[in-house]
């Protein structure tokens, strides 16, 4: 009896499972796919923009922030770095020098109460200088000490008349092609000089002996001129250098003292130079 009894139990069990089968509803469809959701998305998350991409496009995707990397524009205005020729320059120049006006004819001799001052013909004559400069840019400001030697004769004595002309001056240079180590340049410049002559002044009467050193005092002189520079170094140049000097000298020193001149005296010259300079402190920018 206890054999049949097992499926005749279960015989209701398996009649409602089937019919909670039956009853079941479809399982959910998923959402449709649709191109607007999915630009949402994509705009979610930072993308590159491909090549050949449009404005719209373009305008649609960007870079956070935070994850762009600066990039520097060179600007093509910008002036190049000028050759770095610039400081505290000590120099040394070898000079030579030939002079016009009244020191160029030998002939004329300044009258003081008791004595005379002799004007000679000058020679072409040679000697050198000492500056100290400093250099800014394209500009430098010069003081310089020079000094020639010149033969020279007087149509008014046998006597020989060997010059002597020491100048101060001061110079200032403006140089061009500033990209370049050769740099051409103009010169102008303020100064003073004197010039004394052996044998200068004697008594009127020329007593023998009483020939003594004269001299032709307070020149005033402008200068201009032009040369050129070659920077081997930023610190070492070498340069020549071409200048006229418009020169009066005020006063002469005879036997009798100092007297003006009236009228001044021309002492006009043309100086060729050659030199070289070193820098001994470098500029602060």
């Amino acid at each position: 009896m206890k054999g049949p009894v097992l499926p005749l139990l279960s015989l209701p069990a398996v009649l409602v499972l089937a019919s909670a089968c039956a009853g079941t509803s479809r399982l959910p469809e998923m959402p449709a796919w649709s191109p607007e959701s999915a630009e949402v998305v994509a705009a979610s998350a930072p993308r590159l923009v491909a090549a050949g991409a449009d404005d719209e496009q373009e305008s649609r995707i960007r870079v956070p922030h935070e994850e762009r990397t600066p990039i520097r524009i060179p600007n093509q205005d910008e002036q190049e770095e000028l050759w770095p020729a610039q400081g505290l320059y000590i120099g040394a120049a070898v000079i030579t020098a030939e002079y016009f006006g009244d020191l160029d004819d030998g002939d004329d001799g300044l009258l003081g109460p008791n004595d005379v001052v002799y004007l000679p013909e000058l020679d072409v004559g040679a000697g050198g200088g000492l500056y100290l400069s400093y250099r800014w840019r394209m500009n430098e400001l010069i003081v310089q000490y020079s000094q020639t030697e010149h033969d020279g004769e007087s149509s008014l004595t046998s006597l020989d008349h060997e010059s002597t002309v020491k100048t101060w001056d001061f110079l200032w240079r403006h140089y061009f092609m500033e990209q370049s180590p050769l740099q051409p340049y103009s010169v102008l410049g303020i100064g003073r000089s004197q010039i004394e002559i052996d044998n200068g002044t004697s008594d009127q009467a020329q007593t023998p002996g009483s020939f003594t050193e004269g001299a032709l005092e307070d020149g005033i002189n402008i200068n201009v001129g032009a040369g050129i520079a070659l920077y081997t170094l930023p610190w070492v140049s070498f340069w020549g250098q071409a200048m006229y000097r418009f020169n009066r000298y005020k006063t002469s020193d005879g036997i009798d003292g100092e007297i003006p001149n009236t009228p001044d005296i021309d002492g006009d010259s043309l100086e060729l130079s050659f030199g070289a300079s070193l820098r001994l402190l470098p500029s602060r920018n």
